[in-house]
């Protein structure tokens, strides 16, 4: 079971700069799926049962069916509702999904869509239930925009906060060798195991979907070339050092779902676990950081010798 928020403003001139900033805000207390409209002053945020029950803030902040919330001089109105899951790929279905085209090589798009659409190099195939990650998100398209210009043939990749296997289902098309998908929402590790499907793909020895958190990851020490973590910055600030303990020395780990303003924590808490900056992009407001792990100086020093 879910809970369904529905955000409303009437200051429509704010909201290209507010809405990402509410539904940070949301994401921090536990909220999972944004569908934003910003010319229409509309957010809608998802959070299931469980960490609805568990939120302070909700108590505090969204305690009542029906309310007003203020953030930076925005006067949001909120409603609430129920909303069972067996009702998210029906809904998701019936809002309009614009098919992406990356750089002339990658098509994003559903199944239906598929038939009718220009033929691309590659054809990644998705359907979101709750699940974030449909590409439409400028931190989804700006790893999937990266991931291109990658040579990611023969590698082992993580996707951690997996949503609906879009990164990882990527990196499969692209030629990797193995994939670890992990999410805490049980839905998503449906959603990602029915898109694995879509794209041809199926859990072997070498393609995994896990429910879980960061701890799922001790499983896997210093194996991952390249490990994507397109969540919320507490959370990526919080399991730093469980990413760079599953990435081998010299592997990469990238980072997104945090905005420009978060720069300053985002790169503070890189340099406490021992990760180098080697590119960046924004889009928007949002930022994209693509790191390297740093061997260890005795390591640096023998290769030299």
């Amino acid at each position: 079971m879910y809970h369904h928020y529905t955000f409303t403003t009437e200051q429509l001139g704010e909201t290209e700069w507010a809405m990402p900033l509410l539904a940070q805000m949301l994401a921090d207390w536990g909220f999972e799926s944004f569908q934003e409209e910003p010319d229409k002053g509309l957010l809608q945020a998802y959070i299931s049962d469980d960490a609805w029950r568990e939120s302070r803030e909700i108590d505090s902040q969204l305690a009542t069916d029906a309310g007003a919330l203020t953030l930076y001089d925005i006067a949001w109105h909120y409603r609430h509702e129920l909303a069972p899951s067996s009702d998210w790929l029906a809904a998701w279905r019936s809002t309009t999904f614009e098919p992406i085209s990356l750089r002339g090589r990658m098509l994003v798009t559903t199944p239906e869509l598929a038939p009718t659409l220009p033929t691309h190099e590659l054809q990644l195939l998705i359907e979101a239930y709750n699940s974030f990650g449909s590409g439409e998100h400028h931190t989804t398209r700006m790893i999937l925009e990266h991931l291109l210009d990658y040579d990611v043939t023969g590698a082992q990749v993580i996707d951690m906060g997996c949503g609906t296997g879009i990164l990882g289902i990527a990196a499969l098309l692209l030629g990797a060798d193995s994939l670890v998908a992990i999410d805490i929402s049980s839905e998503c590790v449906t959603n990602t195991l029915h898109n694995l499907q879509l794209n041809g793909f199926a859990p072997t020895e070498r393609i995994s979907v896990l429910h879980g958190d960061a701890a799922r990851l001790s499983a896997y020490p210093s194996k991952a070339d390249l490990l994507f973590a397109n969540i919320h910055r507490n959370i990526i600030l919080q399991d730093l050092p469980s990413y760079v303990a599953a990435v081998r020395s010299g592997g990469e780990v990238w980072l997104s779902g945090f905005l420009l303003s978060d720069r300053t924590a985002i790169c503070s808490g890189l340099a406490s676990v021992g990760l180098e900056i080697i590119d960046e992009a924004t889009s928007e407001e949002w930022l994209f950081v693509r790191t390297r792990k740093v061997r260890p100086k005795q390591s640096q020093d023998k290769a030299s010798e």
